[in-house]
């Protein structure tokens, strides 16, 4: 019984020899990380010290859209070729020497509608100057009631019909009205997303039918 005794202090005492030492261990580390301002490190990806060789741009896609990008200043507004209204087929590149307001909308967006009367009087004044081409999203618009409401507000400029949404796409006019102005040649110099204002419009049609 003495033995027994004897043995069972000896496991407690080794057992709590074996728990100070623990805490010991992790009031060290603790203290270390603190002091250091580490904790325990994660495996590094070797794959994010590797540096991405990408291949050099021409100097002629410079001056492109490429592919999922949207027209940006200073690029070359992509071609497109449209109906209008009365059948005619327009097509961007074919300017005549002249600068041209693209304008995306629709008859159901309320921003565009605030608009409309200042682009109507710009094409008035400067329509013997710079191209209006006012791309109608016709695959996202109802052509029946687009048509009414141009005849009820007495709009002439030209529209053109993209009922595809193939244009609309290209330049990525996902916020309606967006307006690209592209110098005579063909070169995006100006973007504006939601309605311009009569003054805003007028300052640019100054500025580009010099």
């Amino acid at each position: 019984m003495i033995q027994s005794k004897e043995r069972r202090n000896d496991r407690m005492n080794l057992r709590n020899i074996l728990i100070g030492i623990v805490i010991a261990i992790a009031i060290g580390g603790a203290f270390w990380s603190a002091n250091t301002g580490q904790g325990p490190s994660m495996p590094q990806d070797p794959s994010s010290n590797k540096t991405e060789n990408k291949p050099a741009q021409s100097q002629s896609e410079k001056g492109s859209v490429q592919r999922d990008e949207a027209p940006q200043q200073e690029m070359r507004a992509p071609n497109f070729s449209l109906k209008t209204l009365d059948g005619k087929t327009v097509e961007v590149k074919k300017n005549n020497g002249k600068p041209t307001l693209i304008n995306f909308w629709a008859s159901w967006c309320p921003p565009c509608k605030v608009e409309m009367p200042h682009i109507q009087k710009a094409y008035e004044k400067y329509g013997d100057r710079v191209n209006f081409l006012m791309v109608n999203l016709t695959a996202m618009d109802d052509e029946t009631k687009m048509k009414q409401y141009l005849k009820e507000e007495g709009y002439s400029f030209p529209v053109l019909l993209d009922r595809t949404g193939e244009v609309s796409q290209m330049y990525q006019a996902i916020s309606i009205p967006t307006t690209y102005i592209v110098d005579r040649n063909g070169i995006i110099i100006k973007q504006i997303i939601g309605a311009m204002t009569e003054d805003q419009l007028t300052e640019i049609m100054e500025q580009i039918s010099k």
